[in-house]
């Protein structure tokens, strides 16, 4: 997969905005604040149809406009895709695939996909667990799109559950009522714990493997730590047999919105005893290995986008990034200096005030 070029219109900081990217690496360099994650961000908006810094899209329109608007070529599957974004405050997101509306922007999951490391994705590491598993599921729904259905009618299921728990608890209602909320969490927990742990069997080689290229010392390890391993059967027993714990405490307290992941290096827990680098080392090493296993199944690799991703890293660290990352095919980095990146990328952006253009060498 391959972004050729970026139209940006309205969007955060530029007003208009016309760039291509290189095949390999292209370097976008600029002071802090001048627009590099923006750019960035835009990519994302166009390929996913949807922002990887937040969810309310009118915060991306530009001060003072009405509406915003992302386009990109895009090269997969061997042939060239035109896609584009549009968003009006108050009016539906509009998603177009080669001149034709979707329906969802999830559809745009079935012709590609965008990885993105941003500084806040430390947090899948030095966070509480709610953050791993919604890594874990995004990443699990990237290789079974079905997973995504588990678990939005979990998360109904759930909801409706804790609620009748209150009812319950307050002698509104039966607690035999209960009957068919837990079958049906039951279901859909077992699918759910089931796709995690296949996903986190298949990346933790990759992700032990990763994180040596990257210098890591070896000895790391990608754990999924459910609070009951087992089937469906196992799940509705357990929400029985603790169902008066429940209601006193109205909230439901055993499923997989309770797991966790766990990332180890040498049997140290990298949340608790990891240095900012070996945080941020562990998260890239992460993203690599997703990338590396999204080829295996998808057969395509994933564009990915990465920013301000060599602050706090060696120079030999530095190097190791790079050259691993040139593995998977194109790749958008920011940085505030070409200087940071150990070798030549493949292209340069410079970004200054809300305009790019390409690094215009002098000689």
């Amino acid at each position: 997969m391959q972004v050729e070029r970026l139209r940006v219109t309205q969007f955060r900081c530029y007003e208009r905005a016309d760039v291509t990217f290189a095949a390999g690496v292209t370097a976008i360099v600029g002071a802090n604040g001048a627009g590099k994650t923006s750019l960035l961000e835009a990519a994302h908006l166009a390929l996913t149809g949807y922002s990887p810094r937040t969810t309310n899209d009118a915060r991306c329109v530009q001060e003072g406009a009405a509406f915003l608007r992302v386009e990109a070529e895009v090269v997969a599957r061997g042939s060239s895709h035109d896609v584009s974004v549009g968003f009006e405050p108050g009016v539906p997101k509009r998603v177009t695939l080669d001149g034709k509306s979707l329906r969802s922007r999830d559809q745009l999951d079935a012709w590609w996909t965008c990885l993105v490391f941003l500084p806040d994705r430390l947090a899948v590491v030095k966070r509480a667990p709610a953050v791993r598993r919604a890594y874990l599921d995004r990443a699990t729904s990237r290789l079974e799109p079905a997973h995504l259905t588990e678990v939005l009618a979990y998360t109904r299921a759930l909801t409706q559950r804790n609620a009748l728990l209150r009812r319950v608890r307050a002698g509104v209602t039966p607690g035999a009522a209960l009957d068919v909320w837990d079958v049906v969490l039951a279901k859909h927990g077992a699918a759910i714990i089931a796709a995690r742990s296949r996903t986190c069997a298949a990346l933790a080689p990759l992700f032990a493997e990763r994180l040596v290229a990257l210098g890591g010392p070896g000895g790391s390890t990608l754990t999924y730590r459910p609070r009951l391993d087992g089937g469906e059967k196992d799940l509705l027993a357990a929400l029985e047999a603790r169902r008066g714990v429940d209601i006193d405490r109205a909230v439901s307290g055993t499923g997989p919105h309770m797991d966790d992941v766990l990332l180890s290096e040498r049997r140290r827990d990298l949340r608790v005893y990891g240095s900012q680098g070996e945080q941020r080392t562990a998260v890239l090493a992460l993203l690599l290995a997703e990338a590396r296993l999204i080829v295996e199944r998808r057969g395509e690799e994933p564009i990915l986008l990465l920013d301000d991703v060599l602050s706090e890293l060696d120079t030999g660290r530095r190097r190791r990034l790079i050259e691993t990352v040139r593995e998977h095919g194109q790749a958008l980095i920011t940085t505030t200096e070409v200087a940071h990146l150990p070798e030549p990328p493949d292209g340069v952006l410079v970004v200054s005030a809300g305009s790019v253009a390409p690094l215009v060498e002098r000689g």
